[in-house]
C-alpha cells in the first residue's frame, strides 16, 4: 500500500481536476487544464524517482488514468460550432523576444490530446512486465509522454520545439537500455536522424521569426500573412525545408530508415508511444505550422512532394512483404501508413486533410495495439522470427483473435478506424485530381489505392504464418500461453477506441473539420 503522504501528493491534481469537472462554471480560467495535461506525466516522473521501486507501476498507471480523464474533459469542452483555438492559456515569458508560454487546442489538437492519453494508458499497462531498472524505465516513459503532451498543445514555436526535443531524448535511453537486438545502433540512429530533422525545423522557425513583420513565435499570428508579410519567394524557399524537417519524424522517404530499426529494437511500450504519438507529430506539425504560415509555398511544392509520399506508401508496403522478423513487418507497415497521412495532406482538399487527421488518430491507436500484440507474443514465444513461429492460434486464441482485429483495422475494414481515414484521404485525392486542378492526383490516385491490396497481403500473410499456419517449433507451442488479464486489457481498450471511431466517426470528423475547413479557406485549397 502507498504511504499516506505519497497518496496525498498524487491526489492533489486529481482533486483539482475533480473540482473542475464538477463545477457548473467550469472554464479555462478556473483551472489551466492543458497545463495539467502536461504536468501530470512529468509530476509522475518525479514521484516515481522519489518512491520505492515497487510503487513505480502504480504511480504510472494512476497518472495515465488521470491523464485519460483530463483528455476526455478537453474532448467534451471543445465547441466545434465556435471552432478556432480554445482553452487558451497564456503567460508572458520573454516579451522582448516574442516568446510566451502559450497553450491551446483546436479540433485537430483535441484529437491528438485524446490519442496521447489513450496510448499512455495502454502503454502503462503493457509496461507492467518490465523487471529491469523499473524506476528508471517509468521515469523516462512518463517524461516522454510529458514532452509529446506539450508539443501537441503548444501554440508558441519556441515551446513547441522545446517540448519536441524533450520527447525525443528519452527514446534514446528507452531503446538503448531496455531494447533488444542492435539496440545501441538503433537508439543512436533514431536520435541522430530525429535531431537532424529538428535542426531543419529550428532554422525554419528562426527564419519565420526574423523575416516576419511582428517578430513572434505565436503560431496563430504566423498564420496571418497580413501581419507576417511573408512574400512568395520566402514561402517557396522555406516550405519544402519545413516539410522535410517535419517529415523526418513522420518517416518520409528517403529519411525513413531510422524508423524500422528503432521500432524493431525498442521495448514494447516505447514502440507504442513512438509509433502512436511521437511519429504522428510529423504530419500534425505540417498542418499546424507549415500550411498556415506558408500557404503559397504549400500550393507550389505539394504537387511535387506528393511523389515522396507515394514512394513511402508503396516502397514500405513492398518491403514489409519481404521481412522475416514479426516486428519489422509492423514497423514498415507504420511507415507506409504515415505515407498515407502525408498523401492526404498533399491533396490540399477538405476531405483529404480531414482524412489525414483521422488517419493520424487511427494509426496512433492501431499501431500501438499492433506493437502491443507483437510484444506480448514475443514475450511468450521468445522469438520474432517468422520461420520459427506457426500454429500459435490454438495456444493463444484471445491474442490471435485480437491480432486479426488489429490486422483488419490496418487494412481498413469498414467498422474500424482505419477505414474512415483512408476513405477520406482517397476521396480527397480523387477530388484534387478530377475537380481541383492537381492533375498529378489523376495518376497517383489509383497508385495509392494499390497500397490497400499490399497491406492486406502482408497482414493476412502474418495471420496465416504466426497463428494459423503449421506448427514449426513444438517447443514454442508448448511454452506459449494466452495473454493474461493485464496483457489483454490495454489491447482490448485500444480496439474499443478503434471501434468507436469506426462505428461512429461523426464527433471525431466534426472536431477535425472545425480545424481543417478554415485552414483550406486560408491556404486556397479545394472544397
Amino acid at each position: 500500500m502507498f504511504p499516506v503522504q505519497v497518496l496525498a501528493t498524487i491526489m492533489v491534481p486529481f482533486a483539482a481536476a475533480f473540482g473542475f469537472f464538477h463545477s457548473p462554471t467550469a472554464g479555462p480560467n478556473l483551472l489551466p487544464i492543458l497545463t495539467c495535461f502536461i504536468l501530470i506525466p512529468n509530476l509522475a516522473a518525479f514521484l516515481i524517482m522519489a518512491s520505492p521501486e515497487k510503487w513505480a507501476r502504480w504511480i504510472s498507471l494512476f497518472s495515465a488514468s488521470l491523464e485519460l480523464g483530463v483528455a476526455f474533459r478537453v474532448f467534451t469542452l471543445y465547441q466545434t460550432t465556435a471552432a478556432g483555438f480554445q482553452l487558451v492559456e497564456q503567460v508572458p515569458w520573454l516579451n522582448n523576444f516574442g516568446i510566451q508560454y502559450l497553450l491551446g487546442v483546436d479540433g485537430m489538437s483535441t484529437l491528438m490530446v485524446f490519442l496521447v492519453a489513450c496510448v499512455y494508458f495502454a502503454g502503462s499497462l503493457i509496461s507492467w512486465s518490465i523487471s529491469m531498472r523499473v524506476k528508471e524505465y517509468f521515469v523516462l516513459f512518463s517524461l516522454l509522454v510529458g514532452g509529446v503532451a506539450g508539443a501537441y498543445t503548444s501554440l508558441d514555436l519556441f515551446f513547441f520545439f522545446l517540448f519536441y526535443e524533450f520527447a525525443v531524448l528519452p527514446m534514446y535511453l528507452l531503446v538503448g537500455i531496455w531494447g533488444s537486438g542492435r539496440k545501441e545502433y538503433a537508439a543512436m540512429k533514431l536520435t541522430l536522424m530525429l535531431l537532424a530533422g529538428s535542426a531543419f525545423m529550428l532554422v525554419g522557425f528562426l527564419a519565420m521569426y526574423f523575416t516576419s513583420n511582428v517578430h513572434t513565435f505565436d503560431i496563430r499570428v504566423l498564420g496571418d500573412l497580413s501581419q507576417t508579410g511573408f512574400n512568395t519567394d520566402f514561402q517557396n524557399f522555406w516550405f519544402p525545408l519545413l516539410f522535410l524537417g517535419f517529415g523526418v519524424i513522420a518517416a518520409v522517404f528517403p529519411f525513413h530508415t531510422w524508423s524500422p530499426d528503432g521500432y524493431g529494437s525498442a521495448p514494447t511500450a516505447a514502440s507504442m508511444l513512438h509509433a502512436g504519438v511521437l511519429k504522428s507529430l510529423g504530419g500534425y506539425s505540417i498542418i499546424r505550422v507549415a500550411l498556415p504560415a506558408l500557404p503559397l509555398g504549400a500550393r507550389h511544392w505539394l504537387p511535387l512532394l506528393v511523389f515522396l509520399t507515394i514512394v513511402n506508401i508503396l516502397y514500405a508496403a513492398i518491403v514489409a512483404l519481404k521481412q522475416k522478423d514479426f516486428k519489422y513487418v509492423i514497423a514498415y507497415s507504420s511507415v507506409s501508413h504515415c505515407g498515407a497521412i502525408l498523401f492526404g495532406i498533399c491533396t490540399l482538399q477538405v476531405a483529404g486533410l480531414n482524412g489525414a487527421v483521422i488517419q493520424t488518430l487511427s494509426h496512433g491507436i492501431v499501431a500501438a495495439m499492433t506493437f502491443a500484440l507483437v510484444g506480448t507474443v514475443y514475450g511468450k514465444a521468445h522469438t520474432r522470427e517468422l520461420a520459427k513461429l506457426g500454429g500459435l492460434g490454438a495456444a493463444m486464441p484471445v491474442l490471435g483473435g485480437l491480432f486479426v482485429a488489429a490486422a483488419m483495422a490496418n487494412v481498413g475494414l469498414p467498422g474500424l478506424s482505419g477505414f474512415v481515414g483512408e476513405f477520406l484521404i482517397f476521396l480527397g485525392s480523387y477530388r484534387s485530381g478530377f475537380h481541383g486542378g492537381f492533375d498529378v492526383f489523376q495518376v497517383l490516385f489509383p497508385t495509392a489505392i494499390l497500397a490497400i491490396v499490399l497491406t492486406a497481403i502482408y497482414y493476412l500473410r502474418l495471420v496465416q504464418i504466426v497463428f494459423y499456419g503449421p506448427v514449426k517449433d513444438p517447443h514454442i507451442k508448448e511454452e506459449a500461453k494466452d495473454g493474461t488479464f493485464i496483457e489483454i486489457l490495454p489491447i482490448a481498450f485500444l480496439l474499443a477506441v478503434s471501434l468507436a471511431v469506426g462505428l461512429y466517426p461523426k464527433p471525431f470528423v466534426d472536431l477535425s473539420n472545425a480545424a481543417i475547413a478554415p485552414l483550406i479557406d486560408h491556404i486556397g485549397g479545394f472544397k
